[in-house]
């Protein structure tokens, strides 16, 4: 019989994933930019992206940059609680097509604080997979059943017009695609912009993202 030991498991540093809705569906002004845009797509080694990189910059698309930038003012003033005068700001945007057959490599975003993903058509039982940093890992051992302390995979379901942030350097990315659907996502990096560190301590820093 195994014995039971009183104890208590506590959690450190979490790493935060944020989940909201574009509350609304997508106007006919923005679908049919999206579809001009994933036209004539450019090979993302095992699906493709947009061309353009700053989709977000399209007047079509500004309603939708607003409600992104609201929810990164959320996740910001929640996640990094600041007295600094600075907030993140969308940097590149681009959007993914992936379908049946195709998937999307496990990847990182370099010179971004939070990545995004807003949700424009898949199917029903989809969304993204994020993946623990074993990198540094010097053992291997088999997992009984996966949890929060062993899990090599993190899976969110998603539905049309969910936004996902999340930390840029975390690995993401999408299993194969195997229904007959078209897959459609825009993606976006952020930088902070505005005023970081202390002027006494030496290490202030001004970035200005336009």
């Amino acid at each position: 019989m195994e014995q039971v030991i009183d104890h208590q498991m506590m959690n450190m540093f979490a790493v935060p994933l944020y989940r909201a809705s574009l509350q609304r569906g997508f106007t006919e002004e923005e679908i049919r930019f999206i579809q001009s845009e994933l036209r004539d797509p450019v090979l993302a080694i095992s699906n493709h992206s947009s061309k353009n990189k700053n989709v977000l910059g399209a007047e079509q698309m500004r309603d939708i940059r607003k409600v992104l930038q609201d929810n990164l003012d959320n996740f910001f003033r929640i996640v990094f609680n600041t007295s600094n005068n600075v907030q993140l700001k969308i940097t590149q945007s681009w959007l993914t097509r992936t379908i049946k057959g195709q998937s999307h490599h496990a990847h990182t975003h370099p010179n971004s604080i939070v990545s995004g993903v807003l949700y424009i058509n898949l199917a029903p039982q989809d969304g993204i997979n994020f993946y623990r940093n074993e990198d540094n890992q010097w053992y291997e051992l088999l997992r009984k059943e996966d949890s929060y302390y062993n899990a090599y995979r993190y899976f969110i379901q998603t539905s049309v017009g969910d936004i996902v942030l999340f930390p840029s350097h975390v690995r993401h990315g999408v299993q194969q695609v195997t229904e007959n659907v078209e897959r459609v996502s825009l993606s976006f990096n952020t930088f902070f912009s505005g005023e970081l560190g202390r002027e006494e301590f030496s290490n202030a820093l001004r970035i200005t993202v336009e």
